[in-house]
Parts: C-alpha cells; sequence; structure tokens
C-alpha cells in the first residue's frame, strides 16, 4: 500500500509521532520486546544461525536434519561423525523447548526471535518488535537529576554474562568455528534529552523500572542473570500495556483505565468488575486513536465546520480504486451520522476515521486487540486461549511479583508495609485496585462508570478479594500475617 494513503498515513502518525510504538500486532510475544529492548541496552547484535538451526524442529519444513547437523558440527561434538543421529534429535527437541517456550523461532532465521539467556542471541530487528524494545530504552535512557535508570546497568551485566545454565549449554555451538565473527559491537544509542518525550505515564514506568532494579539488588535476586532478564521483560511488557490504556489519559483528559485483579475465586461480581475494567481499556485505546486524530485533523483542516472537513475528505487519496469507493463510502456515513449526533465537524470526523481504520487497516489486529495481545502473554490478563472470549485481569504469580517489586520502596521491602497502604502505593501508581482500600477504590470504579453496572455485593467481595490476594502474597513468601489479622509485605 502506498504509504501516501491517507488512512494509512494517519494511523502510522498517531503510532509514531503520538503513541511511540506500533500496537497493530497479533504476533507480538515477550520475546520480540526483549530482542528490542536488550538490542538497545547492549548496542550489540549477534548472529546465532548455528544455533538457530540446532533450535528448529527437523519437522518443520525446510528445517536441516539431524544427518545433516552431524556431518556440519562434527568438531563439536563427543563422537564426531559417529555421532547418533537420535542423541541429536533429543538435543534439539531440549534446545527447542529451553529458547522457544513462545514459539517465536522459526525455519526463516530472519523472523525468528529466542528466547534470551544473554547477549548471544540478540539479534537485528524483526518486524513482531513493534517499536516496544526502543520505546522502553528511551524511557530507562532518559537522564532524570543526572541519572539514567539502574535497570540499564542490570540488564547490560545480565546479558553479558554467558556462564549461565543456559547459555553454557549452546556455548560451544556459538563459538563454532569463531566467536568474534558472530559479533557486531555497534555501541549504546543514547537518544538526545531533547529528543525524548515525556508525559506522566512515562515517569510512572520510570520510575517502576527503578524500584525493580534496586529492589532486585536488595533482594539479592541481581546475581541470578536469568532472573533479571526475565523480571525486565515482563515488566516491560506491562509497562507497555499501562502505557497504551493510560495514555489517552494523560495526553487528552481521558478517564484513567482501572485495572481491578481478580484474585481467582470465582466471585461473581469481583469477575464481572475486572471484565468491564478490561473492556474499559480497550476502549481508552479507540478513544486515544480518535483523540490523536483529531489533534491532526486540527493542523489540516482550516476550520472546524462542516464544509471544510468535506473538502478534507475529497482531497484523500487511496492506495486504488476499490479502497476509495469502500471507504469513502463508509467514511461519509459515519461523518454524517456523528455530526448529527451533535459532534463538532473535526471530531465526528476523528472518529469516523478511527472506525474507518480499524475496520479496513486492523481488521484482525487492532491496537485495541493489542491489550489482549500483551496483557495475555505477559501473564497480566486471563483466561488464557481462544476459547475464553471475555477476559479479565487474572495475573498470575511471577507477573504479581512483578509489579509488585515495581511498586515497593526499599524502606518498604526493609520495614514492611500494610497491605491497606500497599494498594493504596498500587492505586497511586498504575490504578491497580486489590480491593484493600474499599472505599476510594469503589469510588474509582464509579466513576469509571463500572460499579454501577456490576451485579452483586462489590463492595463486600472487593474486600473478600483483598484478603485471598493476601493469601497469595504469603503463598509466594512476599508476606506474612499478624495474629491480629494485618498482612504485611516485606519486612
Amino acid at each position: 500500500m502506498p504509504k501516501n494513503d491517507t488512512v494509512k498515513r494517519l494511523g502510522d502518525e498517531v503510532c509514531s509521532d503520538y503513541l511511540g510504538f506500533t500496537p497493530t500486532s497479533n504476533s507480538t510475544k515477550p520475546p520480540h520486546i526483549a530482542n528490542g529492548l536488550f538490542r538497545e541496552v547492549s548496542g550489540e547484535v549477534c548472529d546465532f544461525r548455528d544455533v538457530h538451526e540446532w533450535i528448529v524442529s527437523e519437522r518443520k519444513k525446510d528445517a536441516i536434519t539431524s544427518e545433516k547437523i552431524i556431518e556440519k558440527y562434527k568438531d563439536v561434538l563427543w563422537e564426531g561423525e559417529n555421532e547418533d543421529p537420535s542423541n541429536i534429535k533429543q538435543v534439539r527437541f531440549l534446545l527447542d523447548d529451553i529458547f522457544n517456550p513462545d514459539h517465536t523461532v522459526y525455519p526463516s532465521y530472519d523472523f525468528s526471535a529466542a528466547n534470551i539467556s544473554s547477549h548471544w542471541l540478540v539479534k537485528g530487528s524483526v518486524s513482531a518488535e513493534d517499536k516496544i524494545g526502543r520505546f522502553i530504552f528511551e524511557i530507562l535512557a532518559k537522564k532524570i537529576d543526572g541519572k539514567r535508570s539502574p535497570a540499564i546497568d542490570l540488564i547490560q551485566n545480565a546479558l553479558s554474562e554467558d556462564i549461565d545454565d543456559l547459555t553454557k549449554i549452546i556455548k560451544p555451538i556459538i563459538v563454532f568455528p569463531s566467536e568474534d565473527a558472530k559479533r557486531d559491537i555497534r555501541g549504546v544509542d543514547y537518544p538526545a534529552e531533547e529528543d525524548i518525550k515525556w508525559d506522566a505515564c512515562k515517569a510512572t514506568i520510570r520510575e517502576g523500572f527503578n524500584n525493580l532494579a534496586e529492589n532486585m539488588i536488595l533482594t539479592g535476586d541481581s546475581k541470578n542473570s536469568l532472573l533479571i532478564l526475565e523480571r525486565m521483560v515482563n515488566f516491560s511488557c506491562f509497562s507497555a500495556f499501562y502505557y497504551l490504556v493510560n495514555v489517552n489519559a494523560v495526553q487528552h483528559g481521558g478517564t484513567p483505565s482501572p485495572i481491578l485483579i481478580d484474585a481467582g475465586e470465582d466471585v461473581e461480581s469481583i469477575k464481572k468488575a475486572s471484565e468491564h475494567c478490561y473492556s474499559f481499556a480497550k476502549t481508552a485505546v479507540e478513544d486515544y486513536y480518535i483523540a490523536s486524530i483529531d489533534a491532526i485533523l486540527h493542523k489540516e483542516v482550516l476550520h472546524d465546520s462542516k464544509k471544510e472537513c468535506m473538502a478534507w475528505i475529497k482531497q484523500m487519496v487511496f492506495a486504488n480504486d476499490s479502497r476509495e469507493k469502500e471507504i469513502t463510502a463508509a467514511l461519509n456515513s459515519y461523518f454524517e451520522s456523528f455530526c448529527d449526533d451533535g459532534d463538532t465537524a473535526i471530531h465526528a470526523l476523528a472518529h469516523a476515521l478511527q472506525i474507518i481504520l480499524y475496520t479496513f487497516d486492523y481488521k484482525n489486529n487492532s491496537p485495541s486487540e493489542f491489550c489482549r495481545v500483551l496483557g495475555v502473554r505477559d501473564g497480566l490478563i486471563g483466561p488464557r486461549g481462544n476459547r475464553a472470549k471475555v477476559k479479565r485481569y487474572l495475573v498470575n504469580s511471577f507477573t504479581l511479583e512483578t509489579i509488585t517489586y515495581s511498586i515497593l520502596s526499599k524502606e518498604d521491602i526493609e520495614d514492611g508495609i500494610e497491605l491497606k497502604d500497599f494498594s493504596r502505593k498500587a492505586t497511586d501508581a498504575y490504578n491497580i485496585l486489590l480491593g484493600a482500600d474499599v472505599d476510594s477504590e469503589y469510588t474509582i470504579l464509579e466513576n469509571a462508570n463500572i460499579a454501577q453496572s456490576t451485579p452483586g455485593d462489590l463492595r463486600g467481595d472487593m474486600a473478600l478479594n483483598a484478603q485471598r490476594i493476601a493469601d497469595l502474597y504469603i503463598s509466594l513468601g512476599m508476606a506474612h500475617r499478624y495474629a491480629d489479622g494485618v498482612t504485611m509485605i516485606g519486612g
């Protein structure tokens, strides 16, 4: 499709000039985001085609056979060219299980991204990264009080560690025949301070990364390079989700998206309220696109009038005649309808264009559906699987730990913090609702018109939900409960 196609241009401009990444792919998974972020942080790319050949199952089309593996890599095998192919098949199955858990390694190396255990598995850009890695890196790279985020040093040190249990398995393949030929050290490309766009959401994400890094050092988790990388990727996915669903509130004055965590006790009112929160988040993304297109149109349409908007529609450019015919008919219909509803002309046109963009260009991969792509794969949203059509905030234990460490301060971990006070911090940071501070959290749900549409005793059930989350924290070893029933996190 030509770049000057007007509808496509608007979509691209919202992503590049307003949002900062491209939430329009169903293929994006944590390894893609990891590859983008780690490439930026390390300033290095490596060629792991040799490892790729071993990871790809020979059952896949165009994959190399185990017999060919023996012939090609006999110098790194114990038995050389006499190695049993069945042994090679077992090793390849193991490598696939370790380095391809998200099924992001394909027969084509160019489209593949592996589960990264060290800098040796960081490669050049793949399309499914959606520029999220660079987006996160710029947040970490911005100097605040003269300092970049400590997360950068932590990630760099973890990537440089190549004697971890996973990298050691593939190191013989990596260094054959020469490891130097497989490294391209380019240096870290830190953005100029004046080029980093900043807002309250990004400031919140930055503080979260700082807390996460500092708490991993405090708890001793920083000694585990693999855990560092896993935590940082996990929080990167959450951060992209958080920004996507809340940027409209920051940039255009919309209502922040509440995130009601369901403890998983099958309480109907909590389930429904959490489902409504997730639906609210997807609608917030639609509203962001409308508001951003509105801002673009205010630069291109001379006056906020129906006449000028109609003139703008007439000068639109399309990739082909059939696309022009389909889009203009639908666009004019939507535009007229929104004008009749009382919208200003430019806002009516922006709303109409958002629907056109979602219908024609993002038919199977809209930015709103990207909430599911990020949320489910990051362990924030569930139930997993395509059969569960209705999703809610059903966080897994690892993601809950990661988010918690991004909220807690050093003092919180050392001295302890009551669950109710922690719940307030979670709400202040990410608008996360646990149910521990019922009155204020219920008000947030009312302001989002969620409490009113939720059946049952939501207020009473929120307190029950908080108790179950407290039990989860205790089972994870992150909290303890005193005899008086007070739950303390940390301490």
